[in-house]
């Protein structure tokens, strides 16, 4: 363990603790089953990767938005 924790942290890992909603644990463990990952944290990782490297999806979630967009709900 001590040895990941060297790895991870040289690599640039932070480690932070966030509560996930229901709905968003089960679509986790269900892209978690799907692309065989081992953990939770991995497949948030991986979405996260996937996000910043496609360029439709980083512009829809990093993209500019208007202020009247940014606070309604879908």
């Amino acid at each position: 363990m001590r040895r990941k924790k060297l790895r991870e942290d040289a690599a640039g890992y932070r480690r932070s603790t966030y509560a996930l909603s229901p709905t968003s644990i089960d679509i986790v463990e269900k892209i978690r089953q799907r692309l065989t990952l081992p953990s939770r944290e991995a497949t948030i990782n991986a979405i996260l990767e996937r996000i910043d490297s496609d360029i439709l999806l980083r512009y829809e979630f990093l993209g500019p938005r208007t202020p009247d967009r940014a606070n309604k709900e879908p």
